[in-house]
């Protein structure tokens, strides 16, 4: 069960924006291998529940995708997927007309595209199209200190070590935890269909975001724009240089090479503006960061002035007590020499006045 000091501590978390059960279990215990089925897990479910933070799922009837393939359909792919063919224009052609009429059908989503996605993926990897090598390929959303320290590592050229964490260091791994587990960011993940552009979405996203705890939900948001635009970026490359090698090869067909420089012209001006976009994003979140950074050190320099003044104030005070202290003691060595009989006075001529 929860003592008050967990519950306490799971509060500060659902302040801080973590709303992972699983996450949160793993840090109120200091583990890395909790699950959402494990006892502590459920224990602070069972707490977000009571009070209101998250709402108890029902139990879902999964439907597992059988195999739907025959063994003609298997063999029409055996002898087309070398030639170039992705699942995507597969799946049309087998099931040409199981998908006629059907308006706005998005392909991917169907039990037949997973059908031969799988298929193709286990039986002939390396002639799997590089667009669609990530297809129905979901986001596991990272639920450890352990998982979020390694794509630090991984993406940022980082060294850091889970035993010798600082608290610095921690609180931005916490905080990265909340910024990956944001509905937009897995959104926009899960919509590319190309490995390599889901891993160049995360590593950029991961590279802008560790170290800045700091962030409004706003910035979040244009870092992650700016991400996008790096698989933007990415994408009109790759169309340039698929251009320019149809530019070479066509240079003796003037109508073909003019229509080419046109073409050229565009993507060139696509990817400037892209380009300027990203520049312009980052000088915007940085300076807006640097504002608000700079605000928070005076407000801090403001308060330890004020300190600083109270420690004078202070000190001042304590050297007058002193003093009083010290000419008390004085006075009261002084009314000694004055209860002396006056012929000891006359002796040793010393007067009241002259002592003090």
């Amino acid at each position: 069960m929860l003592s008050e000091k967990d519950k306490i501590f799971i509060n500060k978390k659902i302040e801080e924006g973590l709303n992972d059960y699983v996450v949160i279990a793993n840090l109120l215990h200091n583990k890395e291998n909790l699950t959402g089925r494990s006892k502590e897990s459920r224990f602070v479910r069972d707490y977000l529940v009571e009070v209101g933070l998250i709402k108890k799922k029902k139990k879902a009837r999964f439907s597992h995708v059988k195999e739907i393939l025959t063994e003609a359909q298997s063999e029409f792919i055996d002898q087309n997927v070398e030639s170039g063919m992705s699942p995507k224009q597969i799946t049309e052609l087998i099931f040409n007309q199981k998908f006629q009429g059907v308006e706005n059908l998005n392909i991917h989503v169907t039990a037949e595209y997973r059908a031969v996605h799988k298929y193709i993926k286990e039986k002939y990897p390396q002639f799997l199209v590089e667009s669609e090598s990530g297809v129905n390929q979901k986001y596991s959303v990272p639920r450890s200190l352990k998982t979020v320290l390694n794509k630090v590592n991984k993406w940022c050229g980082q060294n850091l070590n889970e035993e010798k964490l600082s608290l610095q260091h921690r609180k931005f791994l916490e905080k990265l935890l909340v910024y990956l587990a944001s509905p937009r960011f897995v959104g926009n993940y899960d919509s590319y269909g190309s490995s390599s552009d889901k891993d160049l979405f995360e590593a950029e996203f991961v590279r802008s975001i560790w170290d800045k705890p700091d962030l409004t939900i706003d910035e979040i948001n244009l870092y992650i724009n700016v991400c996008m635009d790096y698989i933007n970026l990415r994408q009109i490359d790759i169309k340039k240089n698929k251009v320019n090698e149809m530019f070479n090869e066509t240079q003796e067909q003037n109508d073909l090479t003019i229509r080419l420089t046109e073409i050229l012209k565009t993507i060139s001006e696509e990817y400037n503006q892209c380009a300027k976009r990203i520049d312009q994003s980052i000088q915007k979140l940085n300076g807006e960061r640097a504002k608000r950074i700079d605000k928070h050190h005076q407000k801090n320099a403001s308060i330890l002035n004020l300190v600083e003044l109270f420690q004078d104030e202070k000190e001042r005070q304590m050297m007058i007590q002193i003093a009083d202290l010290q000419k008390q003691a004085i006075q009261e060595e002084a009314d000694k020499f004055e209860s002396m009989s006056s012929w000891k006075a006359r002796i040793l001529g010393v007067s009241k006045e002259d002592a003090i």
